[in-house]
C-alpha cells in the first residue's frame, strides 16, 4: 500500500530538474504540499522547473493553507518558511515528509515524522520498475549541485544492484 506524503520544495525542484515528478505518483498514494513549498518551489515561472512544478501541482497535488500552530511555531525557530510548514502538515496529517535537507530530516525524526529524501524515492522507483537505472539521475542531481552524501548514494546504488565496489 502506498503512502501519503507532505513534500518539501528541494525534492520537487530536483525531481522537476530530473523530468522525474511522475515518480511521486508510482510511490505515494496522496501527495501534500503547504503553500508556502507551493510558492518556493514555483516564483520563478522563467525557470523551467518551476513551470513543470506548477503543472504538476495543479493535477496532482493537494496544496494547503500555511499555518501558525503550535507545531509550526517550534519548527520556524530552528527551520525556514518552507520546512517549518512542510512538517508541520506532516505533523497534522500523520504522514511522512519528503525532505532532504540535513537539519530539516533530524528535526522531523526527533519528533517522530517519519522521513524520506529523494534517493529513497529513485530506489523505490527502480523497485518497482519505473526506471531502469539511479546512477545517471545520481550524477545529474550531483551536477546540479544537489548535496547528496558519499554514505548515501553508496547505500542506494547497493541496493538498487548498481553497485560495483567488489
Amino acid at each position: 500500500m502506498k503512502k501519503v506524503i507532505v513534500c518539501d520544495a528541494s525534492p520537487l525542484i530536483a525531481l522537476a530538474k530530473l523530468d522525474c515528478l511522475d515518480l511521486l505518483l508510482s510511490c505515494f498514494s496522496k501527495i501534500h504540499i503547504p503553500e508556502a513549498v507551493y510558492f518556493e518551489a514555483t516564483y520563478d515561472k522563467r525557470r523551467n522547473d518551476a513551470k513543470t512544478i506548477d503543472a504538476f501541482v495543479k493535477q496532482h497535488v493537494v496544496v494547503h493553507e500555511n499555518k501558525e500552530n503550535n507545531a509550526y511555531a517550534l519548527f520556524r525557530n530552528v527551520l525556514d518558511e518552507g520546512e517549518s510548514q512542510a512538517l508541520s502538515l506532516a505533523v497534522e496529517l500523520e504522514c511522512a515528509v519528503l525532505i532532504d535537507e540535513r537539519l530539516g530530516r533530524q528535526i522531523a525524526k526527533r519528533h517522530s515524522i517519519p522521513v524520506i529524501g529523494i534517493m529513497g524515492v529513485l530506489l523505490q522507483a527502480k523497485l518497482n520498475g519505473q526506471i531502469p537505472v539511479i546512477q545517471p539521475l545520481i550524477a545529474r542531481l550531483l551536477e546540479n549541485d544537489y548535496r547528496l552524501s558519499n554514505q548515501v548514494i553508496e547505500i542506494v546504488l547497493t541496493k538498487a544492484g548498481e553497485n560495483n565496489k567488489a
